[in-house]
């Protein structure tokens, strides 16, 4: 996969795990994995080097956890399912740290562990990029591009890697990039344009707009719609449990078709904050029927062209030819990668394509305001309010957070190949931009390169302190406490649940889909979890001293109450059936199988099981149905379901005849 650095590691022969766990760079060990398993190497580094490795994922997805020497998770590696998982990662320690490999989601199969290098981190920031782009440089990889912007001056613009494999283009600084959700920013900025001109207000309903939109009574606003609080069917979350996928081809009016489908809306207008492209893609349609001008023609006229982006357009159709633009991959089940199409058709919430030099004259204009305007930029850059006169942490369009000390404009973007980082910091007049074609890249390296490149403006970071109970070293939980602990928590509003067990005297928690960890106590009710610095928990004792509630600590509090699942459950038979959706225009087939298992059935999914929570809630085995709630009839008997995800939510499916 990355020819550069296997010449040396091809000589050696490669060794099963279990006969080699210390890893040297160029060591290549082969390794499998069982649903249970956990394959541990480790690997003596010092401090403030560099050390990249990836395990090559034959036939298993699998997860790279790092640990440092005192056992403390240094960074968690999960990207794509097949091909090169890449880790990387400068410790601030000298040491011997340990690498753990899991599958996941229970998974088997085969990976191949090659450590590539260990050697001292580069101290200037230009050559510590290069050092950090290692694993989308070669000429065999999709690759990747960045622009880092500093003090209103570009100091970097660069590619890494390939554009396009099949006719070996490289990557440059003036590579299309499709930067996905990055682009809700740039329709922020539409509808402040038309604002601006008193052909739209972001108090007003978005029905002034688009007069045949329907869908559930109530007023939702553009502001609303901008800062992810409508209540509306998130696109993304809903069409997938109808069996399409983000290959599939989209129209851009199928947000209109899904609301005016939609009967009750998940929340109260403004009341909640739940990430939503389908409002994105309305906002856009919104644009055209004011404007009278096509999306891709407004905003190479009205945004990009006077800011002299010139490399810079918009996807809005299948197809469509951009000169320049990179391809997007995937993995490939036999090797290799395999090419993947973007998103199209959702633009508004994506399909913005540019380049590493272009992004910094957008950058530039939150100084300068040249499109929009100081009134437009200080829309796009405030927090939403809830209705509770809580903030969010979300603008219109943009994140609006603040990192070591400075104020920090940010978004990601995630499609079928591509990935992208986007931040500027308003106060030192600085930016970045990382994009890639490849599916591995994480937007975790950001801080790194942030750090180097602006180091000078930047607050000392702070060291976390253990929170640990005043009374913890004379109080530790009794046996009696820890069993009464032990058991299935479902987090209350979320999708999630954590199983705590106990196995000779040490407790373990494990979420749906996770690897499992230590949690150790720190007083007789909290618990650290070992690997994960900033989770903790903390158990509710009742008056007769069982547990039925806790309370989960990593960032926000979430609140758990314990699932009391019966041994022996009722008869799954009797949610057997079909159950059609109006909504969704969708039809599920539930069966039990021959080993008792109830299992969902649809013509274009493959067949999936529900894991019974408590007598009517289940756990979906797919993403997009990972909660479903049964409903019964007077006469006792089931009459539908409802289910969905944490985007999408709520969905009816009323059974039909058997």
């Amino acid at each position: 996969m990355y020819k550069t650095f296997l010449l040396a590691a091809a000589l050696l022969v490669a060794l099963p795990a279990s006969a080699q766990q210390h890893l040297h760079p160029g060591d290549r060990v082969e390794g499998s994995l069982t649903a249970e398993s956990k394959d541990t190497y480790t690997i003596d580094i010092e401090e403030e080097f560099y050390l990249y490795g990836y395990a090559d994922q034959i036939t298993v997805d699998v997860v790279v956890t790092v640990l440092d020497p005192d056992g403390e998770e240094v960074r968690e590696f999960d990207s794509p399912a097949r091909g090169p998982e890449p880790f990387q990662f400068s410790p601030e320690m000298s040491g011997r740290f340990t690498i753990e490999v899991s599958s996941f989601e229970g998974a088997e199969g085969d990976y191949v562990m090659v450590l590539v290098a260990a050697e001292p981190r580069e101290t200037n920031p230009r050559k510590l990029v290069d050092q950090m782009m290692t694993p989308f440089s070669a000429d065999d990889v999709p690759g990747a591009v960045i622009s880092i912007l500093k003090d209103g001056k570009v100091v970097l613009a660069k590619g890494y890697g390939m554009a396009n494999l099949t006719y070996d283009i490289p990557m440059t600084d003036k590579t299309g990039m499709s930067i996905a959700s990055v682009s809700k920013q740039f329709t922020g900025m539409a509808v402040m344009l038309m604002v601006n001109e008193g052909k739209m207000d972001l108090d007003a309903d978005i029905r002034t707009y688009l007069p045949d939109l329907k869908g559930p009574e109530g007023t939702i606003t553009l502001r609303q719609m901008l800062n992810h609080t409508s209540g509306m069917r998130e696109v993304l979350n809903f069409l997938p449990m109808a069996g399409a996928t983000f290959a599939d081809a989209m129209r851009n009016e199928e947000p209109q078709h899904i609301f005016n489908r939609q009967a009750v809306l998940q929340n109260e207008p403004g009341a909640e904050y739940n990430y939503n492209n389908t409002t994105f893609m309305l906002l856009a349609r919104a644009v055209e029927e004011v404007s009278g001008e096509d999306w891709k023609t407004f905003m190479e006229t009205r945004v990009f062209g006077p800011l002299g982006m010139n490399d810079t357009t918009v996807k809005t159709e299948i197809g469509q030819v951009i000169p320049g633009a990179s391809q997007g991959y995937a993995p490939s089940e036999h090797g290799g990668y395999r090419a993947v199409i973007d998103f199209a058709e959702a633009y508004g919430a994506s399909s913005v394509n540019t380049t590493a030099r272009d992004i910094t004259k957008w950058m530039l204009n939150y100084r300068d305001m040249t499109v929009g305007g100081e009134a437009a930029i200080d829309a796009m850059t405030t927090r939403g309010i809830l209705t509770s006169g809580d903030t969010t942490g979300y603008a219109l369009g943009l994140g609006v957070t603040e990192w070591r000390g400075q104020r920090l404009w940010t978004h990601t973007g995630g499609e079928t190949a591509h990935r992208t980082w986007f931040g500027y910091f308003p106060d030192i007049e600085s930016g970045m931009f990382i994009s890639s074609a490849n599916p591995a890249y994480s937007n975790g390296m950001w801080t790194d390169i942030a750090e180097a490149w602006f180091e000078e403006y930047l607050e000392a970071e702070e060291e976390a302190e253990e929170e640990v109970a005043p009374d913890s070293v004379a109080t530790t939980p009794t046996t009696e406490q820890m069993e009464a602990i032990v058991g299935l928590y479902q987090f209350i509003g979320a999708p999630l649940q954590i199983e705590y067990t106990l196995e000779e005297g040490t407790m373990y928690a494990q979420a749906t889909g996770q690897p499992r960890f230590e949690v150790r106590p720190t007083s007789d009710s909290t618990f650290q979890f070992v690997g994960v610095p900033m989770a903790s928990v903390t158990f509710h004792y009742e008056d007769d001293g069982s547990v039925k509630r806790g309370t989960h600590h990593q960032g926000p509090d979430s609140p758990m109450e314990k699932i009391e699942v019966p041994e022996e459950g009722p008869d799954l038979t009797q949610y057997e059936g079909r159950f059609w959706s109006a909504e969704l225009e969708t039809l599920y087939t539930l069966k039990v199988n021959e080993e008792g298992a109830l299992q969902a059935h649809h013509r274009w999914i493959d067949t999936f099981g529900l894991t019974q929570m408590t007598e009517e809630q289940f756990s979906g085995g797919q993403w997009f149905l990972g909660q479903i709630e049964f409903q019964r009839a007077p006469d006792g008997n089931i009459s539908g379901f409802t289910g969905g995800n944490g985007r999408t939510r709520g969905v009816w499916f009323q059974k039909i005849d058997w």
